[in-house]
Protein backbone atom coordinates (compact mmCIF):
# COMPACT_ATOMS: atom_id res chain seq x y z
CA UNK A 1 0.00 0.00 0.00
CA UNK A 2 1.51 3.60 -0.97
CA UNK A 3 0.44 6.86 0.06
CA UNK A 4 -1.63 8.93 -2.19
CA UNK A 5 -3.99 11.40 -2.40
CA UNK A 6 -6.83 9.43 -2.37
CA UNK A 7 -5.66 7.62 1.41
CA UNK A 8 -9.11 7.91 2.84
CA UNK A 9 -8.18 8.86 6.36
CA UNK A 10 -7.04 12.10 5.04
CA UNK A 11 -10.35 13.98 3.57
CA UNK A 12 -10.02 17.65 2.11
CA UNK A 13 -12.09 20.43 3.50
CA UNK A 14 -14.94 21.06 1.46
CA UNK A 15 -16.01 17.51 1.13
CA UNK A 16 -18.89 17.97 3.56
CA UNK A 17 -17.82 15.40 5.42
CA UNK A 18 -15.98 17.32 8.23
CA UNK A 19 -18.22 17.39 11.47
CA UNK A 20 -17.99 19.58 14.49
CA UNK A 21 -17.65 17.90 18.15
CA UNK A 22 -18.36 20.94 21.79
CA UNK A 23 -16.65 20.75 24.50
CA UNK A 24 -19.92 19.34 25.68
CA UNK A 25 -20.08 16.20 23.22
CA UNK A 26 -16.30 15.38 23.87
CA UNK A 27 -16.50 14.89 28.00
CA UNK A 28 -13.97 12.76 28.96
CA UNK A 29 -14.22 10.92 31.99
CA UNK A 30 -12.43 7.52 33.61
CA UNK A 31 -14.76 5.21 31.96
CA UNK A 32 -14.24 6.15 28.47
CA UNK A 33 -12.53 4.17 26.10
CA UNK A 34 -9.93 4.99 23.45
CA UNK A 35 -9.69 4.86 20.07
CA UNK A 36 -6.46 5.74 18.41
CA UNK A 37 -5.46 6.71 14.93
CA UNK A 38 -1.86 6.23 14.27
CA UNK A 39 0.34 7.62 11.77
CA UNK A 40 3.20 9.65 10.83
CA UNK A 41 2.56 12.73 9.86
CA UNK A 42 -0.54 12.76 11.66
CA UNK A 43 -1.96 16.30 11.51
CA UNK A 44 -3.30 15.83 8.03
CA UNK A 45 -6.10 13.46 9.22
CA UNK A 46 -9.54 14.18 8.90
CA UNK A 47 -10.87 11.00 10.94
CA UNK A 48 -11.27 12.15 14.38
CA UNK A 49 -13.75 14.83 13.12
CA UNK A 50 -15.59 12.29 10.84
CA UNK A 51 -15.55 9.55 13.54
CA UNK A 52 -16.40 11.09 16.92
CA UNK A 53 -19.62 12.90 15.84
CA UNK A 54 -20.79 9.34 15.34
CA UNK A 55 -19.19 8.00 18.65
CA UNK A 56 -21.57 10.49 20.16
CA UNK A 57 -24.70 9.63 17.98
CA UNK A 58 -23.89 6.00 18.71
CA UNK A 59 -24.22 7.19 22.45
CA UNK A 60 -21.09 5.02 23.48
CA UNK A 61 -18.24 6.32 25.59
CA UNK A 62 -15.51 6.76 23.50
CA UNK A 63 -13.15 9.30 21.60
CA UNK A 64 -11.11 8.64 18.58
CA UNK A 65 -7.52 10.40 19.47
CA UNK A 66 -4.46 10.91 16.84
CA UNK A 67 -1.31 9.92 17.82
CA UNK A 68 2.05 10.65 15.69
CA UNK A 69 3.73 7.61 15.57
CA UNK A 70 7.11 8.25 13.84
CA UNK A 71 9.21 5.15 11.84
CA UNK A 72 11.91 4.64 14.02
CA UNK A 73 9.70 4.11 17.26
CA UNK A 74 6.93 2.52 15.66
CA UNK A 75 7.42 -0.90 17.54
CA UNK A 76 8.44 0.72 20.80
CA UNK A 77 5.02 2.87 20.65
CA UNK A 78 2.10 0.20 18.71
CA UNK A 79 3.39 -2.16 21.85
CA UNK A 80 3.28 0.61 24.02
CA UNK A 81 -0.19 1.73 23.26
CA UNK A 82 -1.67 -2.08 22.86
CA UNK A 83 -1.34 -2.17 26.68
CA UNK A 84 -3.40 0.33 26.46
CA UNK A 85 -6.33 -1.44 29.27
CA UNK A 86 -9.13 1.10 27.93
CA UNK A 87 -7.51 1.07 24.35
CA UNK A 88 -10.61 -0.40 21.85
CA UNK A 89 -7.70 -0.37 19.56
CA UNK A 90 -6.48 2.12 16.69
CA UNK A 91 -7.11 3.08 12.89
CA UNK A 92 -3.83 2.76 10.56
CA UNK A 93 -2.69 5.59 8.36
CA UNK A 94 0.43 6.18 6.35
CA UNK A 95 2.52 5.05 6.57
CA UNK A 96 1.90 2.04 9.03
CA UNK A 97 -0.72 -0.04 7.10
CA UNK A 98 1.73 -2.94 6.15
CA UNK A 99 4.27 -2.97 9.23
CA UNK A 100 1.65 -3.02 11.59
CA UNK A 101 0.55 -6.53 10.18
CA UNK A 102 3.02 -8.88 12.47
CA UNK A 103 0.85 -7.60 15.53
CA UNK A 104 -2.81 -9.02 14.71
CA UNK A 105 -3.01 -12.37 15.77
CA UNK A 106 -5.68 -12.54 13.04
CA UNK A 107 -6.55 -10.61 9.57
CA UNK A 108 -9.54 -10.44 8.13
CA UNK A 109 -10.02 -12.14 4.34
CA UNK A 110 -9.59 -8.38 2.49
CA UNK A 111 -6.78 -7.48 4.85
CA UNK A 112 -4.93 -10.57 3.76
CA UNK A 113 -5.19 -10.15 0.25
CA UNK A 114 -4.52 -6.54 0.66
CA UNK A 115 -1.32 -7.48 2.36
CA UNK A 116 -2.16 -4.51 4.73
CA UNK A 117 -4.62 -3.47 7.49
CA UNK A 118 -6.17 -0.63 8.55
CA UNK A 119 -7.45 -0.98 11.68
CA UNK A 120 -7.07 -3.42 14.85
CA UNK A 121 -9.17 -4.20 17.79
CA UNK A 122 -8.57 -6.21 21.21
CA UNK A 123 -10.98 -8.98 21.62
CA UNK A 124 -12.24 -10.01 24.70
CA UNK A 125 -9.76 -12.74 24.83
CA UNK A 126 -6.63 -10.11 24.49
CA UNK A 127 -5.88 -11.07 21.11
CA UNK A 128 -6.23 -8.84 18.24
CA UNK A 129 -7.71 -8.76 14.87
CA UNK A 130 -7.40 -6.76 11.87
CA UNK A 131 -8.72 -6.09 8.56
CA UNK A 132 -8.78 -3.50 6.09
CA UNK A 133 -11.34 -1.30 5.42
CA UNK A 134 -9.99 1.57 2.53
CA UNK A 135 -12.65 -0.60 0.07
CA UNK A 136 -15.22 -0.90 2.42
CA UNK A 137 -16.74 2.78 1.76
CA UNK A 138 -16.89 1.94 -1.53
CA UNK A 139 -19.68 -0.87 -0.87
CA UNK A 140 -21.00 2.08 1.22
CA UNK A 141 -21.33 4.31 -1.52
CA UNK A 142 -23.20 1.57 -3.55
CA UNK A 143 -25.43 0.96 -0.49
CA UNK A 144 -25.90 4.99 -0.55
CA UNK A 145 -27.33 4.36 -4.22
CA UNK A 146 -29.35 1.46 -3.06
CA UNK A 147 -27.06 -0.93 -4.80
CA UNK A 148 -24.47 -4.03 -3.68
CA UNK A 149 -21.65 -5.73 -5.70
CA UNK A 150 -22.88 -9.23 -5.99
CA UNK A 151 -22.72 -10.11 -9.19
CA UNK A 152 -21.32 -7.26 -10.35
CA UNK A 153 -19.17 -6.55 -13.68
CA UNK A 154 -16.82 -4.16 -12.87
CA UNK A 155 -14.86 -1.73 -14.53
CA UNK A 156 -12.01 -0.66 -11.87
CA UNK A 157 -9.26 2.44 -13.06
CA UNK A 158 -6.62 2.65 -10.80
CA UNK A 159 -4.72 -0.39 -9.36
CA UNK A 160 -2.25 1.38 -6.97
CA UNK A 161 -3.36 1.20 -2.90
CA UNK A 162 -6.85 2.60 -3.20
CA UNK A 163 -7.76 0.40 -6.08
CA UNK A 164 -6.32 -2.66 -4.31
CA UNK A 165 -8.28 -2.03 -1.61
CA UNK A 166 -11.17 -1.40 -3.50
CA UNK A 167 -10.94 -4.82 -5.66
CA UNK A 168 -10.59 -7.07 -2.49
CA UNK A 169 -13.65 -5.80 -0.81
CA UNK A 170 -15.76 -5.82 -4.39
CA UNK A 171 -14.86 -9.10 -5.00
CA UNK A 172 -14.90 -10.35 -1.10
CA UNK A 173 -18.89 -8.87 -1.38
CA UNK A 174 -19.65 -11.08 -4.19
CA UNK A 175 -18.19 -9.31 -7.51
CA UNK A 176 -18.45 -11.22 -10.55
CA UNK A 177 -15.73 -9.96 -12.51
CA UNK A 178 -14.05 -6.73 -12.00
CA UNK A 179 -11.73 -5.63 -15.08
CA UNK A 180 -8.80 -3.74 -14.27
CA UNK A 181 -7.05 -0.98 -16.00
CA UNK A 182 -3.67 1.16 -14.99
CA UNK A 183 -1.39 2.93 -16.75
CA UNK A 184 1.31 0.94 -15.32
CA UNK A 185 0.12 -2.63 -17.29
CA UNK A 186 1.90 -4.69 -15.28
CA UNK A 187 0.43 -2.91 -11.86
CA UNK A 188 -2.85 -3.73 -13.59
CA UNK A 189 -2.01 -7.50 -14.40
CA UNK A 190 -0.47 -8.09 -10.39
CA UNK A 191 -3.81 -6.53 -8.99
CA UNK A 192 -6.09 -8.64 -11.24
CA UNK A 193 -3.98 -12.01 -10.45
CA UNK A 194 -3.92 -11.50 -6.60
CA UNK A 195 -7.95 -10.96 -7.35
CA UNK A 196 -8.21 -14.39 -8.89
CA UNK A 197 -6.31 -16.01 -6.63
CA UNK A 198 -7.53 -15.08 -3.27
CA UNK A 199 -11.92 -14.75 -4.40
CA UNK A 200 -11.68 -17.43 -6.99
CA UNK A 201 -15.39 -16.78 -7.77
CA UNK A 202 -14.39 -13.37 -9.01
CA UNK A 203 -12.91 -13.17 -12.68
CA UNK A 204 -10.15 -10.69 -12.16
CA UNK A 205 -7.80 -9.68 -15.24
CA UNK A 206 -6.64 -6.62 -16.46
CA UNK A 207 -8.10 -5.43 -19.59
CA UNK A 208 -8.52 -1.64 -22.12
CA UNK A 209 -10.76 1.01 -20.13
CA UNK A 210 -13.44 -0.33 -22.36
CA UNK A 211 -17.04 0.36 -20.48
CA UNK A 212 -18.57 -2.29 -22.92
CA UNK A 213 -19.86 -4.94 -21.03
CA UNK A 214 -19.81 -3.54 -17.38
CA UNK A 215 -22.41 -2.18 -15.39
CA UNK A 216 -20.10 -0.47 -12.89
CA UNK A 217 -17.18 2.08 -13.32
CA UNK A 218 -14.95 2.97 -10.49
CA UNK A 219 -12.59 5.74 -10.62
CA UNK A 220 -9.81 4.91 -8.23
CA UNK A 221 -7.60 7.12 -9.47
CA UNK A 222 -6.86 11.05 -8.99
CA UNK A 223 -7.39 12.03 -12.34
CA UNK A 224 -10.25 14.54 -11.90
CA UNK A 225 -8.79 16.02 -8.18
CA UNK A 226 -9.07 19.86 -7.82
CA UNK A 227 -7.43 22.38 -9.53
CA UNK A 228 -7.43 19.94 -12.23
CA UNK A 229 -10.89 18.85 -13.89
CA UNK A 230 -9.98 16.29 -16.41
CA UNK A 231 -12.28 13.32 -17.47
CA UNK A 232 -11.03 9.97 -15.95
CA UNK A 233 -9.66 7.92 -18.92
CA UNK A 234 -12.51 5.46 -20.41
CA UNK A 235 -13.73 4.63 -23.82
CA UNK A 236 -16.96 4.19 -25.20
CA UNK A 237 -20.64 5.92 -24.15
CA UNK A 238 -22.05 6.03 -20.68
CA UNK A 239 -25.89 5.29 -20.00
CA UNK A 240 -28.61 4.61 -17.63
CA UNK A 241 -27.49 0.96 -16.74
CA UNK A 242 -24.18 1.80 -15.66
CA UNK A 243 -23.30 3.10 -12.20
CA UNK A 244 -20.42 5.78 -11.68
CA UNK A 245 -18.32 6.35 -8.65
CA UNK A 246 -15.67 8.38 -8.69
CA UNK A 247 -13.34 8.57 -5.13
CA UNK A 248 -11.74 11.79 -5.78
CA UNK A 249 -12.95 13.87 -2.34
CA UNK A 250 -12.49 17.09 -3.79
CA UNK A 251 -14.16 18.48 -6.25
CA UNK A 252 -17.57 16.95 -4.94
CA UNK A 253 -18.60 16.71 -8.67
CA UNK A 254 -15.44 15.78 -11.13
CA UNK A 255 -15.69 15.84 -14.97
CA UNK A 256 -16.48 12.28 -14.92
CA UNK A 257 -19.46 12.45 -12.52
CA UNK A 258 -20.91 15.59 -14.48
CA UNK A 259 -21.37 13.33 -17.38
CA UNK A 260 -22.07 10.41 -15.87
CA UNK A 261 -25.39 12.49 -14.57
CA UNK A 262 -26.18 14.05 -17.56
CA UNK A 263 -26.27 11.19 -18.89
CA UNK A 264 -28.82 9.09 -16.42
CA UNK A 265 -26.20 6.98 -14.61
CA UNK A 266 -26.64 6.88 -10.73
CA UNK A 267 -23.50 8.03 -9.70
CA UNK A 268 -22.04 8.80 -5.88
CA UNK A 269 -19.00 10.47 -5.02
CA UNK A 270 -15.59 10.25 -2.49
CA UNK A 271 -17.82 12.03 0.39
CA UNK A 272 -20.12 9.04 0.13
CA UNK A 273 -16.97 6.48 0.57
CA UNK A 274 -15.61 8.40 2.78
CA UNK A 275 -18.87 8.04 4.83
CA UNK A 276 -19.52 4.66 4.39
CA UNK A 277 -15.54 3.83 5.39
CA UNK A 278 -15.80 5.46 8.09
CA UNK A 279 -19.64 3.75 9.46
CA UNK A 280 -17.65 -0.18 8.81
CA UNK A 281 -14.95 0.80 10.91
CA UNK A 282 -16.48 1.95 13.56
CA UNK A 283 -18.99 -1.48 13.03
CA UNK A 284 -15.75 -2.62 13.55
CA UNK A 285 -14.99 -1.82 16.64
CA UNK A 286 -18.53 -2.31 18.01
CA UNK A 287 -20.21 1.21 17.43
CA UNK A 288 -23.16 1.49 15.35
CA UNK A 289 -24.49 -0.66 13.16
CA UNK A 290 -22.77 -4.14 12.07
Amino acid sequence: MQRGALDPEIVWAGTGMMGQVTAEQARVDGNTKLLAIIGDPIAQVRSPEIYNPRIVKAGVNAILLPMQIPTEAFDDAVKGIMAIRNLLGFVVTYPHKERVLPYADKIGRVGRAVGAINAMRREADGSWTGDMFDGAGLLGALASLGQTAAGRRILLLGAGGAGSAIAMALAAAGAAEIGVFDLDASRASNLAERVQKHFPGCRGHACEPDIAGFDLLINATPVGMAPAFALAPFRGELHAGLTVIDIVPKPETTALLALAREKGCPAANGAAMISGQADAVLAFFGIGAA
